[in-house]
């Protein structure tokens, strides 16, 4: 196997700044310190570039960019690997709809794009145990179980000595609320639970990362009711880093894994040795 990565999505950093996109961003700085790792938008692929690059190993973050005759080249040609941050196995990626989350097979679609990966990797066990049920080992497929879970999610080694600086932020005993255009996010069933609970709260955000961590890190507890089932739920782990409470509901995937336990300091330095580990996790992926 080459030592020749390709890394895709439809975003990154340069577009705006996101959970998926900063995550992806340290799986593209931590694989090019022991790989040739380029990055390509998924809008900008083309026959030539996949044909030029079939020794690659291809890591897909969000993939509904890629037009449909790429994605077949892709299957047929190339190694790859998903690395799924929600679930493009149906139209809406909100498999909490359906009971059991489990999606009616004429409803689910890119089976055989989830069927032909080398690996899809989850970032959580609940995560996980969605993509077993719909796309592989579960009531629709005989194909083998090829998800695996990394447990975690990836920052910047910047960016989480700013999460062990402000874990020392004097707290407000307020709750917070964080502010998204996103249905999903649940914004309006987090105001509602405040509000039905009479918690003093505010509703915060900020275009700038940096200076977002630093208004939510006043605050006491963190009240996030997603609609869709979290992949991992990265917020809700900056906010246990900096020392918040966390309220949520059965949808939270980080909630789910062991270590979920772990706050502030504890939980930062679990996270470190995720990024420092995440190199040894992808070895076996990219070379088996």
């Amino acid at each position: 196997m080459s030592e020749n990565i390709i890394l895709i999505s439809d975003f990154f950093i340069d577009d705006f700044i996101g959970g998926a996109a900063l995550n992806d961003e340290e799986i593209y700085t931590l694989l090019n310190r022991h790989y040739d790792v380029k990055k390509i938008k998924s809008r900008y692929l083309y026959p030539g570039f996949i044909e030029e690059n079939t020794d690659s190993f291809f890591i897909i973050s969000n993939f509904f960019g890629i037009q449909p005759h790429i994605r077949d080249l892709i299957q047929k040609k190339c190694k790859y690997a998903l690395y799924c941050h929600d679930y493009k196995f149906v139209a809406h990626t909100n498999p909490a709809t359906y009971e059991n989350f489990e999606v009616p097979l004429n409803e689910l679609i890119n089976l055989e794009f989830h069927w032909d990966a080398h690996k899809i990797i989850c970032q959580t066990k609940f995560q996980k145990d969605i993509y077993d049920k719909n796309v592989t080992g579960g009531p629709h497929s005989s194909k083998p179980v090829k998800t695996i879970n990394f447990s975690g999610n990836l920052w910047s080694e910047k960016d989480l000595s700013l999460l062990e600086e402000l874990s020392n932020s004097k707290k407000n005993s307020k709750h917070v609320i964080i502010d998204s255009p996103y249905p999903q996010k649940g914004v309006q069933a987090s105001v509602d639970y405040c509000e039905n609970n009479k918690f003093n709260y505010d509703v915060i955000g900020d275009p700038d990362y940096h200076t977002f961590l630093k208004k939510l890190s006043s605050y006491s507890d963190l009240v996030f009711f997603p609609y869709t089932p979290e992949t991992c739920g990265r917020v809700a782990l900056e906010a246990k880093m900096m020392g918040l409470e966390v309220k949520s509901n059965n949808l939270l995937g980080c909630s789910y894994e062991e270590w979920y336990d772990l706050k502030s300091n504890d939980l930062i330095n679990y996270m470190r040795e995720k990024r420092d580990k995440f190199v040894d996790f992808m070895r076996p992926i990219i070379h088996e």
